[in-house]
């Protein structure tokens, strides 16, 4: 009889943890193929963009520095973070990312005139991502997005504001996002990158970031999948018939 339950007790334990951890096994494989068989050139928009690396040649860096000043007078400076050099629009410039009053903010200085330079227009922005592009695509929708606008579930969610969303007229309906801070296409959002963040959401079980993989849903349904697998294992035990003569002897 104590042998009896404990078959039916494992058998019932096995095939309702089934049922609750099916979906998401199905989820996690469906996701898993989708990873494995992708481009991730083509899911980051890589391959609508041209790669060219901008390299710094003669630029004097006293007229960083006169930046500098002017920014600590203007602005108000505590430390610099990092200065990078891009180039906007043919134009040398330098990317200082740095703090005042605990806050990280972002200033454009001409590396040429070491003057600072502010936001990037709507236009300059436009330039930027047709200058960017591997072939001439059309754009058939500009929008602004401001500060605070890209909540957690938006496909800009992360980065930084302002910055304009271009959508291109492309199959792939992908959009380039532009910061006017950074004078830079941050993200480049296609339909491939769209079904690879979704299946990402579902395999990290993370519905609000998607980037949390330490939450507690992905914790306690981990568990609940490695106490399914162990149950079919015991499952395998008491019901193979190899299993029961290896244990009458």
């Amino acid at each position: 009889m104590f042998k009896k339950n404990i078959n039916y007790n494992a058998r019932k334990t096995h095939r309702y943890l089934g049922v609750i951890i099916g979906i998401q096994f199905l989820f996690w494989t469906l996701g898993g193929l989708y990873f494995s068989w992708n481009n991730m050139d083509d899911v980051h928009g890589e391959t609508l963009l041209k790669h060219d690396e901008y390299s710094v040649k003669n630029f004097d860096f006293s007229l960083i520095q006169q930046g500098i000043d002017s920014l600590k007078i203007v602005k108000g400076l505590d430390s610099i973070r990092s200065i990078n050099f891009i180039e906007i629009l043919d134009k040398p410039t330098a990317q200082v990312r740095y703090f005042y009053d605990g806050h990280l903010q972002i200033q454009l200085i001409n590396s040429e005139t070491g003057k600072l330079r502010s936001e990037l227009t709507g236009q300059e922005c436009i330039e930027i991502a047709e200058k960017q592009l591997l072939k001439p695509i059309p754009i058939i929708k500009a929008v602004l997005l401001k500060k605070h606008t890209a909540g957690d579930h938006h496909e800009y969610r992360g980065k930084l504001l302002p910055a304009y969303a271009f959508t291109l007229d492309h199959p792939t309906k992908t959009t380039i996002y532009v910061s006017t801070e950074l004078g830079e296409i941050t993200s480049v959002r296609n339909n491939n990158w769209r079904r690879f963040d979704f299946l990402w959401m579902l395999h990290t079980m993370d519905y609000s970031t998607r980037d949390h993989i330490t939450n507690w849903v992905l914790r306690i349904f981990s568990v609940f999948g490695l106490v399914t697998v162990l149950s079919g294992f015991y499952l395998f035990y008491l019901s193979s018939p190899f299993m029961r003569k290896f244990r009458k002897k």
